[in-house]
């Protein structure tokens, strides 16, 4: 069996990057963000000629960039990683996302993690997630989302896939996202999550809401996606909105839950 993805961020590797990784010609993204690599990289990377996504960030790594992976050669090469999310706990989870060609963060080198993220945004993430497999499907028409807005696809395929609700054709795309609904949509969004058939009161904090999201917030927990805000006792802030930094660790954990998610 070919092998496509092959994460290895995170992993305290040392050491120069093994020449022979160029011998894995069927990859199409590799990550080795997040270790201790010294040296320069290798041009046997080049052999990679299926390569999409080479990430390389947050190493010590010394040279140019080969000129087999300059930019007529396939890869988007990534030495950088965003100058916001500095220290921050969830920086491993927003270079996930980014690896995994969800966002591009706000702008330049910027990923905005304090800012809150509006329906627009998550609907987005959740389509460049590719959790469906949705193929062709014609977009449900929604009365305050523009024919020319730059979501309005992704909110489309939100309500159509049954991921985001749209009460009356108002998709709401500039409402905040709270953590709440951020269940709600994960479990619907990804197969492999699922909310339990009965609420066991989990968390102390989540008995005024629905049914349905008390089981998607138990839900995501028993999946390890989420441990709650607080511990003694255990709370969950269901109404406390999602920052961009809490739903890349929200939808990084999401994927890698899922069988072969890394």
């Amino acid at each position: 069996m070919s092998l496509d993805w092959l994460n290895l961020a995170c992993n305290k590797l040392t050491g120069p990057i093994p020449a022979e990784l160029g011998n894995l010609t069927s990859l199409s993204r590799l990550s080795l963000s997040y270790n201790q690599l010294t040296g320069p990289i290798p041009a046997e990377l080049g052999n990679l000629t299926s390569l999409s996504s080479l990430r390389l960030d947050n190493n010590q790594l010394t040279g140019p960039i080969p000129a087999e992976l300059k930019p007529a050669s396939r890869p988007e090469v990534s030495c950088l990683s965003f100058y916001d999310d500095d220290d921050s706990v969830h920086e491993a989870n927003i270079q996930f996302i980014a690896w995994r060609g969800i966002t591009k963060g706000c702008g330049e080198r910027r990923f905005c993690p304090s800012r809150t993220v509006t329906r627009a945004q998550m609907a987005a993430f959740l389509n460049r997630s590719d959790t469906l497999g949705i193929s062709s499907w014609t977009p449900p028409p929604l009365s305050d989302v523009p024919d020319d807005a730059w979501y309005r696809i992704d909110a489309s395929w939100a309500v159509f896939a049954g991921v985001m609700r749209a009460p009356d054709g108002n998709f709401d795309p500039g409402g905040a996202v709270t953590r709440a609904d951020m269940a709600e949509m994960l479990v619907a969004a990804f197969a492999h999550l699922s909310a339990p058939a009965q609420a066991r009161g989990v968390f102390t904090d989540t008995a005024g809401l629905t049914d349905d999201a008390v089981r998607a917030i138990e839900g995501i927990a028993a999946a390890e996606v989420t441990t709650g805000c607080a511990a003694d006792p255990p709370r969950y802030c269901p109404d406390k909105t999602v920052t961009r930094a809490q739903m890349a660790s929200f939808l990084a954990r999401a994927i890698q839950s899922a069988p072969g998610g890394r």
